[in-house]
């Protein structure tokens, strides 16, 4: 078998060059990308190249004013399409207490949008405060008038959840009376006390304080229709039945009292 020729002295000395000259090709090809890296990131983060002309708003308001988002959003919306913080922006809109949630977007050439998803109210809360849908407490300051018919809720820090989930299931047990829930409370013994738009009040107290209140339904049809205009108060925090206070009565009539208060 015939033996393989082995390459000459001067063909290794040509391979060894074009393999260090295709090596240092490359990296010189490498340094000049690395370099107009930070040339081109500067390149485009210059305002002036790509200025932001236009910021769009959009979302259904009926309670936050666009004077009051601009001011906030404005001093944040600056810089080129490239450059301008979002998450500023997006912040400073959300720190509005009618702004319930934002979303950000560059539009190109040179728009900002800004999808804004206002409050909904369904509860006063306190002195000032609202409740969303969600439960959560939000305090944009002066009271809206046209909100003043919805219901009052109170409770401590925290239970906020709580007392709209409560709320909700008892304004569906007194519907059917023809009764609406004006006002509901948890104070701070952890105490029920209700309101209803005719004035009336009722008194749940801490415990079994549904079982009290399908006792008051129960009744309600025998004890207490026709009799609407002169009914006060009704203290239900009894074992087994509760007390009537009528607008004409200077004291409480008991209304089958059995048991303890408590």
């Amino acid at each position: 078998m015939p033996r393989p020729e082995r390459p000459s002295p001067l063909q290794l000395i040509s391979g060894l060059l074009r393999s260090h000259i295709r090596t240092l090709s490359g990296l010189a090809l490498v340094a000049v990308v690395a370099s107009s890296v930070p040339l081109g990131m500067r390149w485009l983060a210059d305002p002036l190249r790509f200025p932001l002309s236009v910021v769009e708003v959009r979302g259904e308001f009926h309670f936050l004013e666009n004077e009051q988002l601009q001011a906030a959003v404005a001093p944040h919306a600056t810089g080129g399409f490239f450059t301008v913080d979002v998450d500023a922006v997006r912040a400073a809109a959300e720190q509005l207490p009618w702004v319930y949630k934002v979303s950000v977007r560059r539009i190109w050439p040179a728009t900002l949008r800004l999808l804004i998803e206002e409050q909904q109210p369904i509860a006063r809360w306190g002195e000032r405060g609202y409740l969303n849908r969600f439960g959560e407490p939000f305090l944009p300051g002066e009271p809206v008038d046209k909100l003043q018919e919805l219901p009052w809720l109170a409770g401590p820090d925290g239970h906020e959840i709580k007392v709209l989930e409560y709320y909700l299931k008892v304004a569906q047990a007194l519907g059917p009376l023809g009764m609406q829930v004006a006002r509901l409370e948890l104070d701070g013994r952890r105490a029920w006390h209700l309101q209803m738009h005719r004035g009336v009040q009722l008194e749940l107290g801490r415990s079994n304080t549904w079982q009290r209140l399908q006792r008051f339904v129960r009744a309600y049809p025998e004890v207490f229709v026709g009799r609407e205009e002169q009914l006060q108060r009704v203290d239900l925090r009894y074992s087994n039945g509760f007390s009537v206070r009528w607008q004409q009565a200077e004291a409480d009539a008991a209304t089958g009292l059995q048991g303890q208060q408590g």
